[in-house]
């Protein structure tokens, strides 16, 4: 079944109307003419049309022919809709994102400013150290650093108290977006603590954002027993904006977080070949 051709059949005002008589039940070509007030020649094109899309069939039954609904063809087409009312991941990602968008819109105008103080945490399948190289080594850094469609053009960061951290995110139409700060305080593959604010075109903070990042083996503090093969990543983030028009970058920072994150999952998971420059047994760091 060609659902392009299908919708293109149904299309057509008067061949859409033949669609919904048949409907009730099959009809003589005679008797869809009569009901459309058009000439029976004309309704014999549609119907051949409709025939060759495969949404109807005509039967001669003596020297009438009948026309009728192909309702299999019909669910084909059903399915082929049904497939794409599926909701996706981005699709509830962008949900949560509009609502957040507007929350931090109405927050801002009443003039309190908005702000955004949240906590992410993730069971990675791999050792503190590949974990910790992943967050200080910017080409490692680099493959995960980004949410969904969005490419790292340049990544920096050390974990050295006042050095620089800088991202900056390419779009899929080529728009750019910089963020830059500095770290603040390191506990060697522990904890990573830094600003990374966004800026405008003129390299300005637009407004500042603070990133704390803590990592432990899982089962740490629990008192369970420690698994040093797996790392639980802690990542707080807090940002302020008095400005508006601002609302839309701090309501994205928890969803983009989050997906970064499953970016970083996905990177300590792969293939021993694809992952090997992750895993190191020498962490200069």
């Amino acid at each position: 079944m060609d659902a392009q051709q299908v919708l293109a059949a149904i299309g057509e005002p008067t061949r859409f109307r033949i669609v919904t008589l048949l409907a009730d039940g099959p009809r003589t070509v005679g008797e869809l003419t009569s009901a459309l007030g058009a000439l029976q020649p004309q309704t014999t094109k549609h119907v051949q049309a409709l025939q060759a899309a495969g949404i109807i069939r005509v039967q001669r039954l003596g020297r009438r022919r009948l026309a009728r609904l192909d309702r299999e063809a019909l669910r084909q087409v059903a399915g082929w809709f049904d497939r794409l009312a599926e909701s996706t991941d981005d699709d509830r990602a962008l949900d949560a994102y509009a609502e957040a968008v507007a929350s931090a819109e109405r927050e801002a105008t009443d003039g309190g400013g908005a702000s955004v103080d949240f906590t992410i945490v993730r069971r990675i399948p791999a050792l503190r150290a590949d974990v910790w190289r992943a967050w200080t080594d910017p080409q490692v850094a680099a493959r995960w650093w980004a949410p969904q469609h969005f490419t790292v053009v340049r990544c920096a960061i050390e974990p050295r108290p006042g050095a620089r951290v800088e991202l900056v995110l390419r779009e899929g139409d080529g728009a750019e977006y910089a963020a830059a700060g500095a770290v603040r305080e390191v506990e060697a593959r522990s904890r990573l603590a830094f600003d990374l604010s966004p800026l405008d075109a003129e390299g300005r903070v637009l407004f500042p954002v603070e990133v704390d990042v803590r990592l432990e083996d899982a089962g740490e503090g629990e008192g369970e027993r420690a698994d040093k093969r797996a790392t639980i990543v802690t990542v707080a983030i807090r940002a302020t904006t008095a400005e508006a028009s601002a609302a839309p970058m701090l309501a994205g920072l928890e969803p983009g977080w989050s997906q970064q994150l499953e970016r970083l999952v996905g990177v300590l998971e792969a293939p021993r070949g694809r992952a090997r420059d992750v895993r190191s047994s020498h962490d200069p760091h």
